[in-house]
């Protein structure tokens, strides 16, 4: 449970770069790039300081191909389009509809049992980030809008968010953590640069470079190794639960680093999350644990 919340917490720290960045003239489109290319590199680095085999066999080309590309560059796509159409707040909503596709899909493909205390959790769960994020209050209120091709864009980034979740843990059977961030990457780095190249923010960067540096390993890869090393003990379906205290991070760290304002339906989200997350650790606890899977 520790690795989920420590990538919850560095995921996080992506608000935080994306004002700074966003402010000197970065498209989210580039960004999504950038933090993908300076990912791979990173976790090549990792790998040949760990001497971590990276081989994968040729029949297994395809399943990492569809890894990258629809469970990174397809959510982070669908996201920026949702961004387009509403607002921030609706649009994060809708991408942490993630955990109710993981927890159906993780029932359809491996029969996964859902006893009744997570599906609680879950509902508890997305609610609270309604209200967190400010989706509930803004849509309430009439000032966010919710058209249909928001509503389906919003709810495609939070099904490709969740087929990561679903491909990190079939992954991690057969791989490292790091061979498996190191592939997904790879193919994820790749279809980004078909949309936004990344050399030409390197190149414009200037005294920006160590910020584009920092995005692609602070929210970025160090998150997802967290991630993949949680999912080789555990359910799917908990772990990307319990990642969603995210949001309730992110807007903490807003608050404090940002001096963001929080009223009380976001500070009822918090609760609610925090509430529904320390339950359901609590239930994780007391379950027998999975043995890890060894490093490969």
């Amino acid at each position: 449970m520790a690795y989920v919340l420590a990538a919850a917490a560095l995921w996080s720290t992506f608000g935080l770069f994306a004002k700074v960045l966003y402010a000197r003239g970065y498209a989210p489109l580039e960004l999504a790039s950038v933090r993908s290319w300076i990912g791979w590199a990173g976790v090549a680095v990792v790998a040949l300081a760990t001497r971590t085999p990276l081989r994968i066999r040729w029949a297994e080309v395809p399943f990492f191909a569809a890894y990258g590309i629809l469970g990174f560059a397809a959510f982070e796509t669908l996201f920026f389009a949702t961004l387009e159409r509403t607002q921030v707040g609706v649009a994060a909503a809708l991408l942490y509809t993630a955990p109710a596709f993981v927890v159906v899909l993780s029932r359809l493909l491996w029969k996964e049992a859902i006893p009744p205390f997570r599906v609680a959790a879950l509902a508890a769960l997305l609610v609270g980030i309604g209200l967190v994020t400010g989706a509930v209050g803004a849509v309430a209120s009439g000032a966010a809008v919710l058209p249909t091709p928001a509503l389906l864009l919003g709810l495609g980034s939070g099904l490709t968010y969740a087929l990561y979740t679903l491909f990190s843990k079939v992954a991690t059977r057969r791989h490292s953590p790091v061979a498996a961030v190191f592939w997904s990457f790879a193919f994820a780095a790749l279809a980004l640069a078909l949309v936004a190249e990344p050399v030409g923010p390197l190149l414009r960067a200037g005294g920006d470079v160590w910020i584009l540096v920092a995005l692609g390993i602070v929210p970025t890869l160090l998150p997802y190794l967290c991630y993949l090393r949680a999912l080789r003990t555990l359910a799917a379906s908990a772990a990307a639960m319990l990642a969603s205290v995210e949001p309730v991070m992110a807007a903490l760290l807003g608050m404090a680093a940002l001096g963001e304002r929080m009223g009380i339906l976001r500070w009822s989200g918090v609760v609610v999350v925090a509430v529904a997350a320390g339950l359901l650790a609590r239930r994780m606890s007391r379950a027998v644990p999975t043995s890890p899977l060894p490093d490969r």
